[in-house]
């Protein structure tokens, strides 16, 4: 599996390696034994950002178990050390730089932090696959991700095109003031709502601790028949409750995150009819592929309740990803080679579960045009899939 952030940019590999490295027999690249390759993994397991990221970390022992169990890579095992980037950009560099000072060939990583850090590993020349939901993953060729959601160059007009042909007309957006990505995505919705004829009227702030009552009002005071988020699913879900509070007229209610079983075991029925997004094919549609990301994850990772959780996911193809560019890269590999390697893959379906084929040079830096639209049922206990199943827009500038 295979991220997308694609396209050679000249520069990469700063460290100077090509092709394999093998000195008497053995490999000199960091990391990498004759038994083993030795990766880092960078996430929250602690802040902010922690409920929309922490189970990315069980999906990558769910991928590893079952490579592991196969043989590992050319023989190797692939294991990891981990740092928690507490949310935080000065952390997630603290982080960064401490598993490339212990010897981490490459990075696995999901935060709303990786700004802290990607300059750094860039000049490292250090392979990095993960979730894509900042600036960076569009611009530094070392970075792979299988979707890309943010770009400050422009937005898509997908969920402006979905918001209208589900009869929305005026939209209030509710943001976490102090978080960036939140802003960001913030000006990238409203972009694609502005260009399907849809004017944000009101933004609020959705930042906890969350008065519900004066939320509410400001909501409905909106007078917006459309409310969009860009705020952890326990946020939105409040926004959501206090909107109801007020008896605000909304006609459709949307959040990019938050496509997670556990929103729905906590807010039930308040968020029947809400629509969320996904980056990927839903787990309602039983792909040969969710069947074996969650066989692995009972394996691998049963900690993990439900295991249905979008950052485990999205652990699991990451993961994939650099086994996969591991497995091309040679049978004893440079970072460098190992980005040369993914930057050539054409066609990547992560096995059929991702809304749209990546090639990773064509399409190193464009935004995901092609997305999944889930609707939360009447009595609030799942989610229903919306067809078209994905839809695609197109590129809109901001």
């Amino acid at each position: 599996m295979l991220l997308a952030a694609a396209g050679a940019l000249a520069g990469c590999g700063t460290s100077g390696e090509t092709g394999s490295a093998r000195v008497g027999g053995a490999c000199e690249s960091p990391g990498v034994t004759a038994g083993n390759i030795r990766l880092g993994l960078l996430f929250p397991d602690s802040g902010s950002a922690q409920s929309l990221f922490g189970s990315f970390r069980a999906g990558v022992d769910a991928r590893l178990g079952v490579a592991n169990s196969a043989g590992g890579v050319h023989g190797r095992q692939v294991t990891y050390d981990w740092e928690d980037d507490a949310s935080d950009p000065r952390t997630n560099l603290a982080g960064a730089t401490a598993l490339v000072d212990r010897g981490a060939f490459a990075i696995l990583e999901s935060t709303s932090a990786s700004s802290g850090s990607a300059e750094f590993l860039h000049d490292k020349g250090i392979p990095v696959a993960g979730t894509s939901l900042e600036e960076p993953w569009t611009i530094y060729d070392n970075m792979f991700s299988y979707s890309n959601l943010l770009s400050e160059s422009g937005s898509v007009s997908t969920y402006g095109d979905f918001v209208a042909a589900h009869g929305g007309h005026s939209a209030v957006m509710v943001v976490s003031q102090y978080t960036e990505t939140s802003l960001d995505f913030a000006a990238e919705l409203t972009a694609s709502l502005k260009a399907a004829g849809i004017q944000v009227v009101a933004t609020v702030d959705a930042t906890a601790p969350i008065n519900l009552e004066g939320l509410g009002h400001k909501i409905k005071d909106s007078g917006a028949d459309v409310l969009v988020g860009t705020v952890t699913g326990s946020s939105f879900g409040q926004a959501v409750l206090a909107a109801r509070g007020a008896q605000a007229n909304l006609q459709v209610i949307l959040s990019p995150a938050g496509y997670d079983q556990r929103i729905l075991n906590v807010f039930k029925a308040i968020i029947a009819g809400a629509y969320f997004v996904a980056d990927f094919l839903p787990f309602e549609t039983g792909r040969p592929a969710h069947r074996q990301f969650l066989a692995a994850m009972s394996r691998y990772a049963p900690e993990t309740q439900p295991a249905t959780q979008q950052a485990a996911l999205s652990g699991w193809i990451s993961t994939d990803i650099m086994l996969r560019g591991l497995q091309v890269a040679s049978d004893c590999p440079t970072r460098a080679s190992l980005i040369s390697a993914l930057r050539a893959v054409r066609g990547y379906t992560a096995d059929g579960l991702l809304t749209q084929p990546i090639d990773f040079r064509a399409d190193f830096g464009k935004l995901t045009r092609c997305l999944a639209f889930v609707q939360v049922n009447p009595d609030g206990t799942r989610f229903t899939p919306v067809d078209p199943l994905p839809r695609c827009g197109q590129p809109v500038a901001r």
